[in-house]
């Protein structure tokens, strides 16, 4: 995520805070959203709300788009809006800037690999937003960051 510089009162500088945030639209995202709210505090910053989505939703092959494309590409949509719908409301309506990526794959793959492209100032994440039966066979976001990230990682419980 690019910072851009924005101005206080005084005139001076300052750097908007890069935030990555994923989010699965989970009542525990939802909690971290308002946790993040908080912590900012009114501090200019500029988060990108992260969704993964399952590869089974994705509309094209290696081929070109499948014949059920467009059905894929409205659950894609919907799924997107599950997700992100509240977290995004909760930013906006504190004034924080706010775009919505989505990939498709193994969650904690890929929010690694967002992490990597986009290299935020920090990484924001509900803990056990799939649920401790599905983390234990998937594997934890949230720990896959600790674990992985080569920024600072916010985990919310």
């Amino acid at each position: 995520m690019e910072t851009a510089p924005a101005v206080r009162r005084d005139g001076t500088r300052v750097t908007k805070l890069s935030v990555l945030m994923a989010t699965d639209g989970s009542e525990q995202a939802v909690k971290a959203a308002h946790f993040l709210v908080k912590t900012l505090a009114g501090r200019p910053a500029a988060v990108r709300l992260l969704t993964v989505l399952s590869m089974e939703l994705e509309p094209r092959s290696y081929l070109g788009d499948l014949s059920d494309a467009p059905e894929r590409r409205a659950r894609i949509d919907a799924q997107i809006k599950a997700s992100v719908g509240e977290v995004q409301d909760l930013l906006e309506q504190a004034g924080i800037e706010v775009t919505v990526r989505h990939r498709f794959g193994n969650p904690p793959d890929e929010v690694l690999a967002e992490v990597q492209e986009r290299m935020p100032d920090l990484v924001v994440v509900g803990r056990r937003g799939l649920g401790r039966a599905a983390s234990l066979v998937l594997g934890s976001v949230s720990v896959s960051l600790i674990l992985h990230s080569d920024v600072p990682v916010l985990v919310v419980p």
